[in-house]
């Protein structure tokens, strides 16, 4: 019996990117979105989940730090807001601190639709991960905890300077 002999760092690190690429590509494809909007009767993307997902979670918030919560650029943001808002599932009021700012609030239809989406993506899950041991998802949680913790903690000494 011939022994695999070890992958070197450079081969893992390919490996783990090659290995997130195909994650974010699942996680955010068209399919997988049409197939949670059939499962929950809630046709909204990813990005939009995720502000709504934030409103419950941290209440009523400026679009300026909302941006900075979902961690992307505020006119993409602005987007999601007025998808939100058209469906009913987001308000906007006038920041009473600072009648230029923007508040947005999730409305009880909203919490409503998010559940559901929640609800589609869980069963989704089960369904794809039941050969997984509650022991074997636990550890694949950890694991990505950590990896998320890391990644976020690169120093702004190591990260690439922006051109110009």
């Amino acid at each position: 019996m011939n022994a695999q002999p070890a992958p070197d760092s450079t081969e893992v690190m390919r490996r783990l990117r090659a290995e997130l690429g195909a994650l974010r590509r699942i996680t955010g494809s068209q399919r997988l979105d049409r197939l949670v909007a059939v499962r929950s009767g809630v046709s909204i993307g990813v990005a939009a989940v995720g502000v709504l997902g934030q409103l419950i979670n941290d209440g009523p918030m400026r679009m300026s730090d909302l941006a900075d919560s979902v961690r992307t650029h505020p006119a993409a943001l602005t987007r999601q807001v007025q998808a939100l808002e058209s469906e009913g599932f987001v308000e906007r009021a006038t920041d009473p601190l600072d009648g230029r700012a923007s508040v947005v609030t999730v409305t009880d239809e909203g919490r409503i639709a998010h559940r559901r989406i929640e609800e589609a993506n869980n069963e989704l899950m089960v369904e794809q991960l039941d050969s997984w041991s509650v022991s074997e998802l636990t550890e694949l949680v950890e694991q990505l905890d950590r990896l998320v913790a890391d990644l976020r903690a690169v120093p702004a000494s190591r990260r690439p300077k922006a051109a110009g």
